[in-house]
């Protein structure tokens, strides 16, 4: 099948940047049908066999804490609140949710008892390198796993995860995963370590014939805060944003389904399309419900005062209303993290994106400031996701046809 060449959005001028297609954005929008995202993630402990310095409970690890561990029937009692709460996809994740004993169990319970349409698991890959495990998951219901690779060598992606040989486990685990004809989606953390090699991830990934590719932007939350960590963690926007645009640039026909997280659009001139942040993630149905999530995680009391916050915030309520009561509690609660953890500077406010961008993470501006930010100019943007490839990949429930793998394999 042929791959469309995607459209260039942006162009770089001076200090800022001109985007000639923002003023057709009703046209743009026309050409996407949005859906707003039905799946949550059960986190069911940080318990991990890796020690990646970029982990959002990376004390947790290395203490090797029990901290927010749920027990099996915990897990059951979320699973049975998600699906009341009309879910139709569950993402299991962790720490490393294969070191649960239970998850065959769990797995089975979402699938079969409880009846969702899609189970996920998010994993490093290490146990899944045993092909007999991933057939007992098989056999359990699951349809789609995450795996997250972190380099394009052993040497990047096993000092990474500081367990030897986890590269060649991650590899062999992808195999697996494809032999049982599940979807394969990829997250990469962009850092440091990896920036300057993401065009050799990406070809890695492609020629493994992934489904998804996802790189993240290293984000500083939760216990990923620790600012010695996050310097030597952090890579620059604009040195990673030139990475990025090269490796699309050399796989750009080949590209399975790809997005960038936790970047703003101007550090992807003519790539925005690539650009998927929070207020994104409403209308992309491989995220979460970030409304439903908080609510099964925190309770109602919390959920509902963090949510009257990110609701007062959102620039884009009368569009996102159209979508309903939920889709305005999910956007909300996005827009919540927005305003918590990130800085809107002065070019941000002259920008097109402005009502649908993260800005910059605050540990980030106190790193690398702002000096690199320079402003798409247009007519200011107030559908998040409408220049978003994610929002057009599949309907929330429905796993998308593998499009990229040849006819003579079984989908």
């Amino acid at each position: 099948m042929k791959i469309t060449k995607p459209l260039r959005l942006g162009l770089r001028y001076s200090s800022i940047q001109l985007n000639p297609l923002l003023p057709i954005q009703k046209t743009e929008e026309s050409l996407t049908v949005l859906y707003h995202t039905k799946k949550v993630e059960i986190n069911l402990g940080y318990a991990c066999n890796a020690k990646c310095p970029f982990c959002y409970y990376y004390d947790s690890v290395i203490t090797k804490s029990n901290e927010n561990t749920l027990t099996t029937e915990q897990a059951k009692t979320q699973l049975k609140q998600a699906k009341i709460l009309g879910i139709q996809e569950i993402e299991f994740t962790g720490g490393e949710v294969t070191l649960r004993k239970d998850l065959p169990e769990l797995i089975s319970y979402a699938k079969k008892e409880l009846g969702f349409s899609i189970v996920c698991l998010i994993t490093n890959g290490i146990r899944l390198s045993k092909r007999n495990y991933v057939a007992s998951l098989v056999a359990a219901g699951v349809d789609d796993i995450l795996f997250s690779i972190h380099g394009h060598d052993a040497i990047t992606h096993d000092d990474l995860t500081k367990v030897p040989h986890s590269f060649d486990h991650i590899l062999e685990a992808i195999d697996h995963a494809r032999e049982f004809h599940l979807r394969v989606r990829t997250n990469t953390v962009v850092c440091k370590s990896n920036y300057m090699h993401l065009t050799e991830i990406m070809q890695l990934l492609i020629k493994k014939k992934v489904d998804n590719i996802n790189f993240v932007m290293f984000n500083p939350v939760l216990q990923a805060k620790n600012i010695d960590i996050v310097k030597d963690v952090y890579v620059n926007y604009a040195d990673a944003g030139r990475e990025i645009i090269k490796a699309i640039k050399s796989c750009e026909d080949k590209l399975p389904h790809f997005n960038v997280r936790y970047i703003p659009f101007c550090f992807l001139p003519g790539y925005e399309q690539y650009v998927t942040n929070m207020d994104q993630m409403t209308f992309d149905p491989d995220e979460w419900d970030n409304f439903t999530s908080f609510l099964i995680r925190k309770g109602s009391l919390v959920t509902w005062l963090c949510l009257l916050l990110g609701i007062l915030k959102i620039p884009y309520i009368t569009f996102v209303a159209k979508y309903g009561f939920r889709a305005v509690c999910t956007a909300g609660l996005s827009r919540f993290y927005v305003i918590k953890d990130r800085i809107k500077t002065k070019s941000c406010k002259k920008c097109a994106y402005v009502n649908v961008c993260d800005y910059l993470y605050r540990h980030y501006h106190d790193i690398y400031g702002e000096a690199d930010v320079k402003p798409i100019l247009g007519k200011k943007v107030c559908n998040p996701a409408w220049v978003m490839n994610a929002a057009k990949i599949r309907k929330p429930g429905e796993l998308p046809k593998m499009a990229h793998r040849t006819e003579n394999e079984p989908q």
